[in-house]
């Protein structure tokens, strides 16, 4: 990452956790075209660029979305990756060196034929390196199925964040699970950090935004975030009509769910993230649950949101997918920054943390961070809470590497009582819970209830519940 400190904002390179999972797909035997999905914005096409400029000598770059006219004859020969190439090094004007180059096909949701072509390119040119990205594949229903590598991008962790923002003598004390030991000094200054995060959150461009300015020059910062958070929701919602054209969700009826998902949050005042509820969010009161299902899974497909279903009960007999009731669930944004953009949060409200808001985004922030770690197929699991009365409410319920339930609570206050965990803890007797907290604690092993620091609920993730490993 290169630091910027001019008038003129330019985008920078950043360190990402997925340059290792570029290298290692360059260099496998087996290696397929890789397909790189994720919302919009998130850093997909910066990624593969600073891979394919450090690793390839040129980028033959085939975007789908910006060229779709000069583009519109590359399939018209068939699919063959010979007579692909050939024509669209016409189109381009430039040629292409299969032995030397990155051949990139960006967005390539827009071309169903550039999709099909993977399977193509794996099976008569394997020896050409291909990425291709899109913010929309997960709309489309046909696949090269087996013919890809496939990798999911999301919005930049905290993590990722600290390296951005210079502070990557911290990332020790995040990379390190469970109980290990953090100076007071380095506590204090992550949870300043996190609180910032909190605010900008993980999209590249806002991230950009927030290091152009130097800290001496705050209200530039902010001014600059809030900018680039307003034009990305907007971006988002104009989205909406050119990607829904063959989904069965209109697109009036996915912005209103949209715009719902943050409402729905903001009303409550305890600042837990509720159940999502029906009534009024099309416009009318006579709502049932089969009437989202259509722009929920729009949302879901884009990656703009993350979909937790609520448990009423535990039985350690049966996997949680044939525990959960379809239509109860919690939606949440896939980014913290864009949360606290849609409720209106601003930088002063933040830093100020009252606890009227401060529960719902922790709990987005810990969400994300799970989900962060879910890069390849095999690792997607679904996220589940748990909520069963006033005096049972769990953030999160996961099953551990050890096939155990784990209940994990997320505390943003400075009260460390936890009645809901403990009343989990003696109904269901699991034999560990965990507690993440704004808190600098010092944590018992040997205790059932887990205190952890926030900052370390990624890795304590990856550890003891990520199925493979990173």
């Amino acid at each position: 990452m290169y630091w910027l400190n001019t008038k003129q904002t330019v985008m920078n390179f950043f360190v990402r956790n997925y340059d290792q999972y570029f290298i290692e797909w360059k260099n496998s035997i087996n290696r397929k075209p890789m397909l790189l999905a994720g919302a919009r914005q998130v850093g997909k096409t910066s990624s593969v660029k600073k891979f394919g400029r450090e690793n390839y000598k040129n980028i033959f770059e085939l975007n789908f979305m910006r060229d779709q006219e000069i583009l519109s004859n590359v399939f018209d020969d068939g699919l063959q990756p010979s007579s692909i190439l050939e024509n669209a090094q016409i189109a381009l004007g430039k040629p292409f060196n299969p032995e030397a180059d990155l051949l990139v096909f960006e967005e390539i949701g827009f071309s169903q034929s550039a999709l099909t072509s993977l399977k193509f390119f794996y099976e008569d040119a394997p020896e050409i390196h291909i990425i291709a990205t899109g913010s929309n594949v997960g709309l489309f229903k046909n696949y090269p199925v087996g013919k890809t590598d496939r990798i999911t991008m999301y919005p930049m962790t905290f993590r990722e964040f600290l390296m951005a923002t210079n502070n990557s003598i911290l990332l020790k004390f995040v990379d390190t699970p469970d109980h290990s030991k953090v100076p007071t000094v380095a506590h204090n200054k992550l949870i300043g950090l996190i609180t910032d995060y909190w605010f900008v959150g993980g999209m590249p461009e806002a991230v950009n935004a927030w290091i152009s300015y130097p800290e001496i020059e705050p209200l530039k910062r902010i001014k600059a975030v809030e900018k680039v958070k307003a034009n990305l929701l907007a971006d988002y919602k104009n989205d909406f009509g050119k990607f829904s054209k063959e989904h069965p969700a209109t697109t009036l009826n996915i912005r209103r769910v949209y715009e719902a998902v943050a409402i729905k949050i903001a009303e409550i005042e305890d600042g837990t993230t509720p159940k999502f509820k029906f009534k009024g969010v099309l416009g009318n009161t006579s709502v049932s649950y089969e009437d989202i299902v259509a722009p929920v899974d729009f949302l879901e497909c884009l990656k703009l949101i993350h979909k937790v279903f609520i448990l009423d009960g535990v039985n350690n007999n049966f996997n949680m997918n044939f525990q959960k009731k379809d239509n109860m669930f919690k939606l949440v944004p896939h980014d913290v920054g864009i949360l606290t953009r849609m409720i209106g949060m601003t930088y002063q409200n933040i830093k100020e943390g009252k606890d009227a808001y401060k529960g719902f985004i922790a709990e987005t922030f810990v969400l994300n961070e799970i989900v962060s770690s879910m890069v390849f197929p095999e690792e997607e699991n679904a996220l589940f809470s748990f909520k069963r009365g006033d005096s049972m409410e769990i953030e999160f319920l996961l099953k551990s590497l050890e096939n155990e339930y784990v209940p994990i609570e997320v505390k943003s206050g400075k009260n460390r009582r936890s009645i809901s965990l403990t009343n989990f803890v003696e109904k269901y007797k699991p034999q560990r819970a965990l507690k993440f907290t704004f808190n600098y604690v010092e944590n018992n092993p040997e205790r059932i209830v887990q205190h952890l620091p926030i900052y370390k609920i990624r890795a304590t993730y990856v550890q003891h519940f990520k199925r493979g490993s990173e």
